[in-house]
């Protein structure tokens, strides 16, 4: 792989936790990233907002939606979506990027009160193709990429975050590192409890994940050996060839 193609999504691709939201969207349980906190790390990257990167409205539109109807069932509207295309440029060097996408937001729908219109649709629509043209660069791939419905995922990030901010980093360091033994001791000992050939080989895949994301090799071995172990323990015993002699 270029290093050189991923110079802008290995410098974006993680979230700090304290930028992120859960919300529930349509019935399902998604992490929500702040528009804001995307915009703050493209200037981190390209510079100020006009200067180093941008965008501009390629297209606005409203469209008509579904039917709206009252409690008797008579038609009383329709529900209208609001939508924008941007185009997002930004310079890397001496050359000019640009990247397109849509923003789609419902501006008058149905709801438990009645019919109800965002007035701040156009707003909400043009944060969200911001944020999805910056996604397409790698900014906040790890959201995207779903890695943040891992708890483990989130856990690293929040760990890294502490450090960061902790006045004593040496002191932070040490409370983590001592964390990460007493959570290898664990899985140590939930490995040698593993009633089935099967859960021992979902708990010993889950751990590797983890220590592995960390670069923790010496964790990893450790790991491979209380499998090994446990899996000699947990199979049966070769069957003894059958005497045809008798």
């Amino acid at each position: 792989m270029n290093n050189q193609n991923m110079s802008i999504w290995s410098q974006v691709e993680k979230t700090a936790p304290e930028a992120t939201k859960s919300a529930k969207v349509n019935g399902q349980q998604i992490t929500s990233i702040s528009g804001q906190h995307m915009i703050k790390r493209a200037t981190e990257v390209f510079g100020p907002v006009g200067i180093g990167w941008g965008w501009t409205v390629a297209e606005e539109r409203f469209d008509q939606g579904g039917e709206i109807r009252n409690d008797k069932g008579e038609l009383i509207g329709h529900e209208v979506g609001h939508t924008i295309r941007v185009k997002l440029w930004f310079m890397q060097g001496d050359k000019r990027g640009e990247v397109e996408q849509y923003g789609c937001t419902p501006f008058t729908y149905k709801s438990k009160w009645g019919v109800t219109t965002d007035t701040e649709a156009p707003k909400k629509s043009l944060t969200d193709a911001v944020k999805k043209a910056l996604a397409m660069l790698g900014f906040s791939a790890d959201i995207f990429l779903g890695l943040y419905d891992d708890r483990d995922y989130v856990a690293e990030r929040e760990a890294e975050a502490q450090l960061e901010q902790a006045e004593n980093k040496e002191a932070e360091a040490a409370r983590q590192a001592q964390e990460r033994l007493d959570w290898l001791k664990a899985a140590l000992e939930t490995m040698a409890k593993a009633q089935t050939i099967h859960e021992l080989t979902k708990l010993h895949a889950t751990y590797v994940r983890s220590a592995d994301r960390r670069g923790e090799d010496k964790f990893v071995k450790r790991l491979a050996k209380a499998f090994a172990d446990r899996e000699a323990e947990l199979k049966p015993a070769d069957a003894k060839p059958e005497d045809k002699s008798a």
